[in-house]
């Protein structure tokens, strides 16, 4: 089998050519971040079935850990495979893959969002499964902040930002563009007013990618580690603000699956949220 994919802006390709000898939903915050979804999920195959299809010129790395260094596309922010920092194999975003292996575990549960419900039968973990021999890293807990405001950041620090309004809609969107940008199953937004998001720390260590056949759709996304920050858009006066950045409960959820049409086949949905094969008009 050989099962290709790339990042958003397609300057990073790859193929893996046996199926994951694991595929985990990681739910801890560093992932969150990265991602800036609900969950990053990896798959992990041997050196020996990996393969890079196009030059690694604009791939950035970010060491998040002790453990680990992550790899993202300097270009479209898109999350790429990286070599394991604990054990021999490499790492791959499934979320780059319209097919492939399903996820076997939810791992770091305990961790999980606030905004966001593990369902299904799938095995939950609070950390790695023990068979896996790999350590996980501790999480740094964070002091209260103001009230009424929820507070986000990007994985290094360097940017933060704060959101002083209600979400006026949180969904999951299952697009192919949705789902390169984050590498990820699917994106979680929540959507205010422009006014709604002040950055206060790092707005000068944003990168933009906008999508050249897009009407709209552009990532940014933290020049250092990668993180996927809040977009402003003035054309339509709102601000998109991925979820998986957020440090405080934001007291919302997301209310539906939109583009489910385009949802990647490894993936199944399991709450019982409402489903819309593209985008509803209202």
């Amino acid at each position: 089998m050989k099962n290709q994919a790339s990042c958003l802006c397609g300057s990073v390709q790859w193929e893996i050519t046996a199926e994951p000898f694991n595929a985990f939903n990681c739910h801890c915050k560093m992932c969150r971040k990265a991602h800036g979804s609900a969950f990053g999920t990896y798959w992990f195959v041997k050196p020996e079935q990996f393969n890079w299809l196009s030059d690694t010129d604009t791939i950035m790395h970010y060491r998040s850990s002790h453990l680990l260094t992550r790899s993202f596309c300097g270009t479209c922010g898109s999350v790429v495979p990286y070599p394991s920092g604990q054990k021999d194999h490499w790492v791959v975003p499934g979320g780059c893959h319209d097919d492939g292996k399903k996820s076997d575990c939810h791992v770091f549960a305990a961790h999980s969002a606030p905004w966001y419900d593990i369902t299904g039968d799938l095995p939950r973990h609070d950390d790695y499964p023990d068979y896996t021999g790999m350590k996980r890293v501790e999480e740094e807990p964070l002091e209260p902040g103001p009230e009424g405001i929820v507070r986000g950041s990007c994985l290094c620090g360097t940017v933060k930002y704060q959101i002083s309004e209600p979400f006026k809609l949180v969904q999951n969107c299952h697009c192919h563009r949705c789902r390169k940008a984050r590498a990820a199953a699917h994106a979680t937004n929540g959507f205010t007013s422009m006014d709604g998001v002040k950055f206060v720390l790092g707005e000068e260590c944003l990168a933009y990618y906008k999508v050249p056949d897009a009407k709209y759709f552009m990532q940014v996304f933290c020049k250092t580690c990668g993180s996927k920050m809040p977009r402003l858009d003035p054309d339509r006066g709102i601000a998109v603000i991925p979820f998986g950045g957020l440090d405080d409960d934001p007291e919302a959820k997301p209310v539906r699956h939109i583009y489910v049409d385009y949802m990647a086949k490894w993936y199944e949905i399991t709450d019982d949220l409402p489903v819309f094969n593209e985008e509803p008009t209202s």
